[in-house]
């Protein structure tokens, strides 16, 4: 009797979980899922940023505009909201790679925002690095351009440096 209660429950639970429930990564509102529900197009709307960019990432004084560094990553966005970054920026063992998360705008336009990790040369822990994006996707959704701003933090979450950054991209195939 009991045996076939716990086989019985057990055929529940699998079928409950079996249900085409959508889970987000990320908490979404209803207005953003409704939006989302609308474009889901393969290569437009709000699944035309999701997968893999090659992206020239140019650092940039805010007041004058002037190029301070640029540089080369990827970055990949993935469905459900989440974005992960790698970057040629600065010696791999100084720096993370970046994890954060994406989100459709409307129309043409996404923002993303990243975070990661820098090292000193001793290996201890130094900054924390926050960038937020705004991104234009170009027609035919296979480029975009972004503009960003960053902000430095010590270790113990103090505001220490900021800086502007734009980048353009093309999509990894």
């Amino acid at each position: 009797m009991i045996l076939k209660q716990i086989v019985a429950w057990t055929l529940l639970i699998i079928a409950t979980s079996a249900t085409g429930t959508q889970i987000f990564a990320q908490d979404q509102s209803r207005a953003n899922i409704d939006v989302l529900e609308e474009s889901l197009k393969p290569g437009r709307g709000a699944r035309a940023l999701e997968g893999s960019w090659t992206v020239q990432t140019t650092i940039r004084n805010c007041q004058t505009g002037q190029a301070v560094a640029t540089f080369a990553k990827m970055v990949t966005f993935m469905q459900g909201g989440t974005a992960q970054e790698d970057s040629v920026g600065s010696a791999p063992l100084s720096r993370s790679s970046a994890h954060g998360v994406w989100r459709y705008e409307g129309s043409q336009d996404f923002s993303y925002a990243l975070q990661f990790f820098r090292f000193n040369a001793d290996g201890t822990y130094g900054t924390l690095t926050k960038a937020r994006w705004q991104v234009q996707m170009g027609n035919p959704a296979d480029t975009y351009e972004a503009s960003a701003t960053i902000q430095v933090f010590n270790p113990v979450g103090v505001l220490i440096a900021s800086a502007c950054a734009t980048e353009t991209a093309t999509r990894f195939e």
